[in-house]
């Protein structure tokens, strides 16, 4: 939420895991056991980086995977670090960054436990899941459906009754690392399950999802008629329902078919079984409300949620946030604010919920919502001329970030001023300014407390100071980050019909920036670049280049030009192409290994990468500060050529 580091997103055999950089102390130790090791970057894409960090990821049988810190100590080139393991883990993954750029392994750094001496078929499951899907997200490694169909072999060999239920994931794996097995694969399962006397549901609901798999779009609507029937009130049917909810775009019409669905299924809220589904259902037509600006209804539906995390996330987010940025409504989102961070307060003694592997995860994550939430009260308090209660909220919500956005502590300074605590809004406004941090409305604010305190000196050279040391500050840290890796060519075609190549720009800095029109932190993030852009206008040694990704509709290039009509930005769009072999990839965005958007990256002259930044800073000036920081360490070689 508000300036947080957003990003949208589309994790390995135990011998892979001593393979480049890392070295456990045992191979396939007990679960529960702790485990050394050492890393070595050499030959990594971070060797000769500084402040390299680790995360460890515990997988389990059922539970999300839980992320943890590892505690690094350098010895010589090489770190060391353990990983505490419980008694339930499975495999633990291991990811070495520095800053935004993870050491991209190719099999990654996993490593295997067993129980009674044995690697468990669970074991085999989480590294299919790694292999298969998201390894490159939580881990940096490369997918490799093959290694992943390998793991799926040796889950279902220890235990049969797995390949049911995985069965759709493990055949959309076979079918991508060889297209005529795995068409063959799925037409015998197809066969197999077809010649059932008495298929069940999650028969039939297979069948349809191995039929989509082969995009046999009448084929798989043929079964999907026949589960409806026979199953009307089953799984199925629930979320056939659901979908088509979601998907209803008018609010009276939706709130018709969420009647319809409620009677169908005879939902009924005292039902612990019924609960969440209703609460699923109100949660959609809450969200809908608001965009028909019928807050009524908004609230009538909010309230029907009885998951109190979820009425305070659609008290909050979907409402008072948005609100309190407008300064709209602020009477009903102040109190509805409010009401948001009770639920939170009282979620605090409820059970925790069962996808938390841990009661400190949970009680981590009501700090930080509660933090969230406060903030946003404290702006809606400040708009109702209630100062000295804003402030108190603040000062509330501070304490509960692990790391305080930069415009969570601007509001503060503003609170402090109102109040008529100066010297103490000049303390902590100077910290964001030496930070780099400060917007030019807080400048200006400083600019009033210099003058209303009475320094000594001259604004001018005092400000100039401050700023001095924020870039040198700015650029040791991207320093740290600077890497050299060839970038993958691309020829693209722009909005124009102009064929755009990067050998064509040869001995320019080109900043590549991948997004996506749906893609939200990608949207935040281009006011900050139209600034940068404006910026760099006149130099023509500096090209910035928008890559469109992911972007799947039939009619996408209308709804990117659309989209950068509407907005009125001058940027120099690229179609990235999709992949011949797999259309649900694109080439480029493949080729440079990214796993979430908005992903920057900044090639020098010599056409290697020197710099990846994921994720939207929070505010227009951070973003022009990061592109200013990335270009001027490139500049001077740049120049010197």
């Amino acid at each position: 939420m508000k300036t947080l580091k957003l990003f949208c997103l589309l994790v390995l055999a135990a011998g892979a895991a001593n393979a480049q950089g890392v070295k456990f102390s045992a191979d396939k130790p007990a679960a529960g056991s702790t485990v050394k090791f050492t890393y070595d970057p050499k030959g990594t894409n971070l060797e000769n980086l500084a402040d390299v960090k680790c995360a460890s990821y515990t997988f389990f049988s059922k539970t999300n995977p839980k992320n943890s810190k590892i505690e690094l100590v350098k010895d010589g080139s090489v770190y060391k670090g353990e990983i505490s393991t419980p008694d339930s883990v499975t495999i633990v993954g291991l990811a070495f960054s520095v800053g935004d750029q993870k050491d991209e392994a190719p099999a990654g750094y996993v490593l295997e436990f067993t129980k009674g001496g044995k690697v468990p078929a669970e074991a085999y499951l989480n590294e299919a899941f790694l292999y298969g899907l998201a390894g490159n997200y939580y881990l940096g490694l490369t997918l490799d459906p093959e290694k992943a169909v390998a793991s799926y072999k040796q889950a279902f060999a220890l235990k049969p009754e797995l390949k049911k239920k995985n069965l759709n994931q493990y055949l959309s794996l076979e079918y991508k690392a060889d297209k005529d097995n795995g068409t063959k694969l799925i037409n015998e399962n197809i066969s197999a399950l077809s010649k059932l006397k008495e298929p069940k549901e999650e028969d039939l609901s297979t069948v349809i999802g191995l039929y989509s798999l082969l995009k046999k779009k009448t084929q798989a609507d043929s079964v999907k008629a026949i589960v409806l029937k026979k199953y009307p009130t089953g799984n199925y049917a629930w979320n056939d329902g659901m979908n088509a909810l979601y998907g209803t775009k008018d609010f009276a019409a939706q709130t018709q078919k969420a009647e319809e669905l409620i009677t169908r299924f005879k939902l009924d809220q005292s039902k612990k079984a019924d609960a969440s589904k209703l609460n699923a259902v109100y949660g959609i037509l809450a969200n809908s409300a608001v965009k028909a600006k019928d807050l009524d209804k908004f609230q009538l539906y909010a309230g029907k949620v009885t998951d109190k995390m979820t009425r305070a996330s659609l008290y909050n987010n979907s409402f008072a946030w948005p609100a309190a940025e407008k300064k709209e409504n602020v009477d009903l989102a102040a109190q509805l604010s409010k009401q948001s961070l009770e639920l939170i307060e009282a979620s605090r003694n409820d059970e925790m919920p069962t996808y938390y592997n841990s009661k400190e995860d949970y009680l981590k994550y009501l700090d930080g919502a509660y933090g969230m939430y406060a903030d946003t009260y404290a702006l809606l308090l400040y708009h109702q001329g209630k100062f000295k209660e804003a402030l108190t909220t603040q000062e509330k919500a501070i304490p509960m970030y692990a790391s305080v956005p930069p415009d969570v502590s601007t509001r503060y300074i503003t609170y402090l001023i109102k109040d008529g605590q100066n010297d103490k809004a000049y303390i902590e406004a100077e910290k964001l300014i030496k930070d780099g941090k400060a917007t030019d409305s807080l400048k200006a604010d400083f600019k009033r407390l210099y003058a209303t305190l009475k320094k000594e000196g001259t604004y001018e050279t005092y400000i100039a100071n401050l700023e001095k040391a924020a870039l040198e500050k700015e650029r040791a840290e991207w320093t740290k980050k600077m890497i050299s890796i060839p970038a993958p060519a691309f020829s693209l075609t722009n909005l124009k019909g102009e064929k755009i190549s990067l050998a064509s720009l040869k001995g320019k800095i080109v900043i590549l920036d991948y997004w996506a029109t749906w893609c939200g932190p990608c949207v935040a993030s281009f006011p900050g670049m139209q600034k940068a852009m404006a910026k760099y206008s006149a130099n023509p040694n500096v090209v910035f280049l928008f890559v469109n990704t992911w972007q799947n509709e039939d009619n996408r290039e209308k709804v990117v030009t659309d989209f950068i009509a509407e907005k009125k930005y001058n940027f120099n769009v690229l179609y990235d192409t999709k992949n011949a072999k797999d259309p649900s990839k694109f080439d480029v965005v493949s080729a440079y290994k990214v796993d979430g958007i908005p992903t920057k990256f900044v090639i020098d002259g010599d056409g290697n990468i020197r710099f990846k930044a994921v994720g939207f800073s929070g505010s227009d000036d951070g973003v022009v500060k990061e592109i200013d920081s990335m270009i001027s360490l490139l500049a001077p070689k740049e120049s010197s050529k």
